[in-house]
């Protein structure tokens, strides 16, 4: 059998950080809530501790099957049953690629006058992101590092442009209003954080120190977060609530060596950040249908699904009503839930009680 191609836990950790940020700089005051957004600073934090509780299950079986993903684990110990669960995790990394081009669609629609049609920016991502995973995990890790160097460097440059308008009279107090934001925001962070459910297909692929890499990757998205909240309040005050991405608005303010509106260059990295995730979400299907399917296969397979997330995410934000519905958290949380924490400790019961039945 041929072994799986392996990257460094350094490389899985940008991608796994890439995939996240690009969902957490598009909130706004309609999904976490309206009054402070200081508040979801307590919320990221929450997620952090979370994370920490639900990948436990996921680092045992790891740690006992270090070239098994969690579907294929599943397929071992339940049989036909597994497959199910293989076809669970695919189903939810077509839907919230789905969601997160159609996010980004609603971004580039609302913010901007493009030139291009918004099929046309629809079916270059995907297809970047398609040759992306066709190519393999160590394509896609590759072009993280790359992307990951260009994030930091240019929204360093939005945070130092930016310096000069904070206001630190519009900070307001946290949990000032009680903790109905904080939760609030917990929510809407779980329900579009598909980190576990991304470890938990490609985890064969990863090899190095997986244990420090989660808790540096963890740490660093939560305090970029809370960076990027503390730069929105000071810079915007109230103003900030009124926006449809209040991100946005704010590299819209910046100004730095004279050049002015560095939204242009947030879009740019909004974008390559979108093709991370989409890519580490197709590849993800890949792996979950890898064994029932020949490499060929795969990649139709692949073609297909990039083809449906584009038609769907068109058709989706071409309604503001179909678009509050795929946004809601309600419909997301109970995906990532159940990929994300439910499946693997219901996998990880099902593998310890059968070793112990067995050595009776």
């Amino acid at each position: 059998m041929k072994q799986p191609t392996k990257i460094s836990a350094l490389q899985f950790y940008l991608m796994l950080f890439l995939s996240r940020i690009v969902v957490s700089i598009t909130l706004n005051a309609q999904t976490v809530g309206d009054r402070n957004f200081l508040d979801n600073i307590l919320s990221s934090l929450l997620l952090f501790a979370a994370l920490f509780l639900f990948v436990l299950p996921l680092f045992a079986l790891n740690r006992k099957y270090p070239d098994a993903s969690l579907p294929a684990i599943a397929e071992r110990r339940l049989g036909s049953l597994g497959y199910g669960i293989s076809a669970i995790y695919g189903l939810y990394f077509v839907i919230l690629n789905t969601f997160s081009l159609s996010l980004f669609l609603t971004l580039v629609m609302n913010t901007l006058d493009p030139v291009a049609s918004q099929w046309s920016i629809a079916v270059v991502l995907a297809v970047i992101a398609l040759y992306g995973a066709v190519k393999g995990i160590e394509t896609i890790s590759r072009a993280s590092i790359c992307i990951f160097t260009l994030f930091l460097l240019g929204m360093a440059a939005i945070f130092i442009a930016l310096s000069p308008n904070v206001r630190l009279r519009y900070l307001e107090p946290m949990l000032y209003d009680g903790w109905e934001q904080t939760l609030r925001g917990f929510f809407v962070f779980a329900a579009r954080c598909t980190s576990l459910a991304e470890f938990a297909v490609l985890m064969p692929s990863v090899e190095g120190k997986k244990k420090l890499g989660f808790a540096v990757w963890n740490g660093g998205v939560t305090a970029f977060l809370a960076l990027l909240l503390f730069f929105i309040v000071s810079c915007l005050g109230e103003y900030a609530y009124l926006q449809i991405f209040p991100a946005y608005t704010l590299s819209a303010i910046a100004e730095i060596a004279g050049i002015q509106r560095l939204d242009a260059l947030f879009i740019g990295l909004c974008m390559m950040t979108l093709i991370i995730r989409i890519a580490c979400g197709l590849f993800a299907v890949s792996e979950c249908i890898s064994r029932v399917m020949r490499p060929r296969a795969r990649t139709v397979v692949l073609t297909v699904v990039s083809a449906l997330s584009v038609f769907l995410a068109l058709w989706i934000t071409a309604d503001a009503k179909r678009a509050g519905v795929l946004f809601r958290t309600a419909y997301l949380l109970p995906l990532t839930a159940l990929t994300g924490a439910v499946l693997p400790v219901l996998v990880w019961l099902i593998d310890h009680f059968k070793k112990e039945r067995g050595s009776r």
